[in-house]
């Protein structure tokens, strides 16, 4: 067996794991980088379409959840946005702002990546030394080293960093490697979820409206999302329903409002205005895509050629009430292996936010996705692994 001694273990090369090892050799540290994937930063590559929203300018502790309500709070003011962009910038790396202060590549994620293992091979000294493809990884701790093994090599150091991330997108490689590493070492599991996901639900389904989309206001609890719906052959995506999911629990029941920039009052004069001999279709048409219309009004089994005053009272409240606050509860998500981030994770009162250190078990840091730290969708999740990644690479 390969035995090699490191001053810092990194396990995770995705986007907390590369800005720590990066942060780390900067300060002098020989830092082992491993992973089972055979190459880094995957998730990078396939996020924002291919076009990875790195960050968001409109960063902020509102944007995100955790059981532990302020721990985020110390490390995302210590490693802002604008710290990112200006690294961005350093490479030369195009870039722009979509909608919402979300910030994407102009080409490719792929600039992201190259940038973050340019910055981990940037130290003078020992720097970031790269191992992927490490399968079948175990992990002990004597009293001094942590030591990370399989049955080919042995890495030694006195300081780890669990960087793996949670379970979404298992295709790619996601594994609960490091939540098992957390309970190994006594921390507490707050029950990993999975979110920024579509809903599954027979009864949006059956209206059959599968391609198409519009901006709509989506309601989870308290919470409102004012964005893009897409009718999917499941159910519901689109970034207002991706965003509706974090606030989302099994059995929850989720509200949307179809026509979003009118006025219920003015819609339901016109409906119950006497002698009204337009056909809900001509009074409705401009306020909805065609096929969306027929649906609805299919829902209150009425059609677009029928005139309101033929519509009996009931009939039209209907209406109102599909277009305005149309209910009910999904199925269940499209689950880890659609969702694009996942909630839950490392109990974040059990770890020191200045430093991501365990408060259990000396030696040991968490950083990103493992932690039950969840970001909205817009590049809150990147921020954060930039952000608690940073923060461990200063620490170990």
């Amino acid at each position: 067996m390969n035995e090699m001694t490191f001053d810092v273990l990194i396990v995770g090369a995705g986007a907390a794991g590369l800005m720590a090892a990066a942060t780390a050799a900067k300060r002098g540290q020989k830092v082992a980088l491993i992973d089972h994937n055979k190459t880094p930063g995957k998730k990078i590559l396939i996020s924002g379409g291919g076009r990875c929203n790195f960050t968001n300018l409109h960063e902020g502790p509102h944007f995100y959840q955790s059981n532990g309500k302020n721990f985020f709070k110390k490390p995302l003011a210590s490693y802002k946005p604008h710290d990112f962009i200006d690294l961005v910038k350093k490479h030369r790396v195009p870039f722009y702002e979509k909608t919402l202060g979300q910030l994407f590549c102009k080409t490719s994620s792929s600039h992201i990546l190259e940038l973050l293992l340019k910055e981990c091979a940037a130290s003078k000294d020992e720097g970031v030394h790269q191992f992927f493809g490490q399968k079948n990884l175990t992990v002990s701790f004597n009293g001094d080293f942590y030591e990370v093994k399989n049955e080919q090599v042995l890495f030694r150091a006195p300081k780890l960093i669990v960087a793996t991330g949670g379970l979404s997108l298992p295709s790619i490689g996601a594994s609960d490697w490091g939540h098992r590493v957390a309970k190994q070492f006594g921390h507490t599991l707050i029950e990993p979820r999975p979110v920024l996901v579509p809903f599954k639900s027979q009864t949006i389904t059956q209206l059959n409206l599968r391609g198409q989309s519009l901006k709509a206001s989506v309601k989870v609890g308290k919470k409102v999302v004012l964005e893009e719906v897409l009718f999917t052959h499941k159910g519901l995506s689109g970034p207002a329903i991706l965003k509706a999911s974090l606030f989302w629990r099994a059995g929850d029941k989720v509200t949307i409002n179809w026509v979003p920039n009118i006025e219920e009052e003015e819609l339901k004069k016109s409906l119950f205005q006497p002698g009204n001999h337009m056909t809900f279709g001509s009074l409705l048409k401009e306020k909805l895509p065609k096929k969306c219309l027929e649906a609805f009004l299919k829902n209150a089994n009425l059609t677009v050629d029928k005139r309101v005053q033929e519509a009996s009272k009931k009939e039209r409240q209907k209406v109102l009430e599909i277009l305005f606050r149309y209910s009910f509860i999904p199925d269940g998500t499209e689950g880890f292996r659609k969702a694009e981030a996942t909630a839950g994770g490392v109990e974040t009162k059990e770890v020191c936010p200045q430093t991501m250190e365990s408060q259990i078990q000396k030696g040991l840091y968490f950083v990103g996705e493992v932690l039950d730290v969840t970001g909205q969708l817009g590049g809150y999740n990147f921020q954060w692994a930039w952000a608690s990644g940073t923060v461990a690479g200063k620490n170990a």
